[in-house]
């Protein structure tokens, strides 16, 4: 790669119209030759496969970075200098060199000249890295673009060949910079880095549609940490470690008087915070205890003032932390933070009327006002952050109360907590009531436990996983008996929500059959729960059926046939017994109650 010839020399003033044509279409075919390596090396990858590629037009490319070549001919020295066409279309073949690598390693067959070359990479013996990491300065958004993407698919295949240092200067210049471009930069190379998967290879795509051609020299990978990108997430992790306080204090001051410039960095920041204490990044709790804190701060910042997109990622962030379903809702201690979390969420509802400055609508009015069908992504995540927020809150409560109460043998500590806890939750869950049938076309009268298989009635994860809430608020509450109160057992029926449920799904046992298997959300853990509570409150349940107790009985026996028969064929994924056990116990209640 390397700068038109013409930029050295100086044209003649002599020259006129037709002889400047001339000159620029012999300075085209002076640098078809540095064009075809770059097209030939992009070629021979999109083939899979680097063997047929002699050396020299293999370094080619990677040693126009440096200086003065073999001719004298004036190279320029750094990527920034060079043209923005010459620069992306060499960090795009970096960027395919990089994913070609990381899909073949992951199949376990490499090309011994892709992986050569990677080694040499990794080795910095061009600087070339250096050089990416310096386009982060660059006021070209394309360039920067190409660039980290370029520099985070080569981090992700040199794992322990990353080098601190290059960390360091990318986590440094983030706290160093006011430039939202900069900023985006680091951020976007560290978010692609934590979020990637190593078994992520598309269904659709051809399982020999990356593995190197035949006659290709092709080298096993038989390591299995080869396949691991947890160390060099960890490096990323740890790099922020250290500046994490005060990046979040930057960015909170960033949100406290936001402008619009700086959306894409507020938001990738957001996704990058998001994505680090994810359970998908499988990274260890240890490593992402700090990022836990100072996530109360966030909250306060949500108002009127702040645009729909940035509420969306931060009630992202904050559903990411209260991770209910597959997380809180197991553990018999909670941890510190998240407890915090719900309880500043909980008093911003209650106290602050956090719900009315939600922008659902655009324009004029109280909440955004205006024509059109509003912002259902933001509504539902909302609705969903103050069930799992009461959740926590009830959960955390009903231990610490548990655990002094068993010391001290007597259950009034517990009796007195629950009657502040349901004096605080009925008015955050009324809140919640009013603020979705003012922008929902729900029935005035239709209960909370009700109209929230409705409102998530798109989002399988989000329907499953408020449900686990209502009815752990539920059984925490009314752990005595039936409350005294009619308007909150209203409320909080799990009854009620699960024949809405069975509703919803059309009566057809094969979708709960669906959602048994699948591991996309937490419905094992709900229906092992709510069965529990059949068989505990069976007159409860059978009062709340009413006329739907034949239909949404038919639907659960139907659905132990269907287990039943999986299992004797042994097709069942996991250990499905204790659900089939309390199928058949509340089949046995029912059938007693029709022969009585």
């Amino acid at each position: 790669m390397v700068l038109r010839r013409s930029s050295s020399y100086p044209p003649s003033p002599k020259m006129e119209g037709p002889a400047k044509k001339k000159q620029r279409i012999e300075n085209e075919d002076d640098e078809n030759g540095e064009v075809s390596e770059i097209e030939k090396l992009q070629t021979s990858l999109l083939a899979h496969c680097l063997c047929n590629v002699s050396e020299s037009s293999l370094r080619k490319p990677f040693t126009s970075t440096g200086g003065l070549g073999n001719d004298r001919e004036f190279r320029s020295t750094v990527l920034s200098e060079w043209e923005s066409d010459k620069c992306l279309e060499f960090l795009s073949v970096l960027q395919l060199l990089f994913d070609v690598a990381i899909k073949q390693n992951t199949r376990g067959l490499m090309c011994g000249r892709i992986a050569d070359v990677c080694k040499a990479l990794a080795r910095n013996e061009h600087h070339i890295v250096d050089q990416i990491i310096d386009l982060s300065c660059t006021n070209n958004k394309f360039i920067s673009f190409a660039a980290s993407r370029a520099l985070a698919s080569f981090f992700i295949i040199a794992k322990e060949g990353v080098e601190s240092t290059w960390l360091e200067r990318l986590t440094q210049s983030l706290v160093n910079t006011n430039s939202p471009t900069q900023m985006l930069f680091t951020l976007d190379v560290l978010k692609r880095i934590v979020e990637h998967r190593d078994s992520d290879i598309h269904p659709l795509e051809e399982s020999e549609s990356s593995n190197p051609p035949t006659g290709c020299n092709v080298i096993t990978i038989s390591d299995p940490e080869s396949l691991d990108s947890t160390p060099v997430k960890a490096m990323c992790v740890k790099a922020l470690e250290s500046k994490w306080t005060v990046l979040v204090t930057k960015f909170d001051a960033i949100l406290g008087s936001y402008t619009p410039q700086h959306e894409s960095a507020v938001i990738t920041f957001l996704n990058l915070w998001e994505s680090i204490i994810s359970v998908k990044a499988n990274l260890s709790v240890i490593d992402t205890k700090l990022f836990y804190s100072q996530l109360d701060n966030l909250v306060m910042l949500l108002n009127a003032n702040v645009p729909g997109i940035i509420w969306r990622h931060l009630i992202g962030l904050f559903n990411e932390v209260l991770c209910y379903g597959s997380t809180l809702s197991l553990q018999g201690i909670l941890p510190e933070e998240p407890c915090l979390l719900a309880h500043v969420v909980v008093r911003a509802v209650k106290d602050w009327r956090l719900l009315d400055s939600l922008p659902y609508r655009h324009g004029s009015g109280r909440f955004g006002g205006g024509s059109g069908d509003g912002d259902l992504p933001l509504l539902q995540k909302v609705v969903l952050l103050v069930l799992k927020s009461v959740a926590v809150t009830m959960r955390e409560t009903r231990s610490d109360s548990s655990s002094d109460s068993s010391l001290a043998s007597d259950t009034e500590d517990l009796d007195a907590d629950m009657v502040i806890i349901e004096r605080s939750i009925r008015g955050v869950l009324r809140q919640l009531d009013q603020c979705v049938k003012q922008l929902m076309p729900f029935h005035p009268e239709m209960p909370l436990s009700q109209w929230v298989v409705r409102m998530f009635n798109d989002q399988d994860d989000f329907l499953i996983e408020g449900m686990v809430c209502c009815l752990d608020v539920a059984n925490g509450l009314f752990y005595r008996g039936p409350p005294q109160n009619t308007d909150l057992a209203n409320m909080l029926s799990p009854t009620l929500t699960f024949v809405q449920f069975i509703k919803a799904v059309s009566n057809h046992h094969e979708v709960l059959l669906d959602f048994l298997i699948s591991n996309e959300t937490c419905f094992l853990l709900y229906l092992l729960k709510f069965l529990k509570y059949i068989k505990r409150s069976w007159p409860e349940f059978v009062s709340c059926c009413g006329r739907d107790l034949n239909n949404t009985m038919a639907v659960l026996i139907n659905l132990k046939q269907a287990i039943d028969r999986m299992v004797s064929k042994d097709l069942f994924p996991y250990n499905i017994i204790p659900v089939l056990r309390l199928l058949e116990k509340c089949e046995s209640l029912y059938l007693g109650d029709i022969d009585n």
